[in-house]
């Protein structure tokens, strides 16, 4: 019986974690570039011993246009790489700007990385022409001259992933530089959350559906229990 309520309480514990990760992926429904969380599962490792992951859905988010030459989405495979106070974080949010000594930064601020390192374009901004394009394979250029390219990498191990603040991901396990044959920049468009309201409002109902009948189990466990304790005094 104490291992039926133990099993049971574990059980609740699960599906509270789900409950919050559907809230988060509501929550974050309108958020550019945001990856859904997929509900916590349990895996047994050799030892025996269970471990809860949380994975992330990586499938590809609607792309909108917006005409500013500033808005970059990833269609494909891979993310931008910034560097923040806390290290170098990888984003799929392409709302880029230019900051005031001449860096590509994020809305956050941080310094989105290319191949040589910070993108700076301030050498430039005094040609004629300071058009800034970005090309397909995530090249940066200003009028004519060739800045640096994006460099767009993704996580050795999808599931080494940790959030960071304003839905970034670390990856504590390090990250690969995604060969370009799979991944296109689009300049002018952003990609969207790629949650479904729908089905995250289905999860939930389901989630909570099952949270109050453990919780019923739970509770007639724990009488039971509580009986036969009495039972045993007499």
């Amino acid at each position: 019986m104490i291992k039926g309520i133990f099993i049971a309480g574990r059980g609740l514990d699960a599906r509270m974690k789900n409950l919050e990760s559907v809230a988060n992926n509501l929550a974050n429904l309108n958020t550019i570039g945001f990856k859904r969380e997929v509900p916590f599962s349990e895996i047994l490792n050799q030892a025996g011993d269970v471990k809860v992951i949380q994975n992330t859905d990586y499938r590809q988010g609607n792309l909108i246009q917006t005409s500013s030459p500033l808005d970059l989405a990833i269609y494909g495979s891979g993310f931008f790489v910034v560097k923040t106070n806390s290290g170098e974080e990888l984003t799929r949010d392409g709302r880029m700007q230019i900051s005031s000594d001449g860096f590509l930064v994020d809305g956050q601020g941080n310094k989105v990385l290319g191949k040589q390192g910070a993108i700076n374009i301030n050498s430039f901004m005094l040609d004629n022409n300071q058009t800034i394009t970005v090309d397909k394979n995530g090249q940066v250029k200003v009028g004519d001259h060739i800045v640096d390219t994006l460099l767009i990498a993704q996580p050795f191990d999808s599931q080494d992933i940790q959030r960071a603040s304003g839905g970034n991901l670390t990856t504590p396990g390090g990250a690969k530089i995604v060969d370009q044959s799979g991944y296109e920049i689009k300049q002018g468009y952003l990609e969207e959350s790629n949650v479904n309201p729908l089905k995250e409002m289905e999860a939930m109902i389901n989630l909570s559906t099952q949270y109050q009948s453990t919780q019923k189990v739970v509770n007639t466990l724990d009488q039971s229990l509580n009986e036969a304790n009495q039972i045993g005094k007499v």
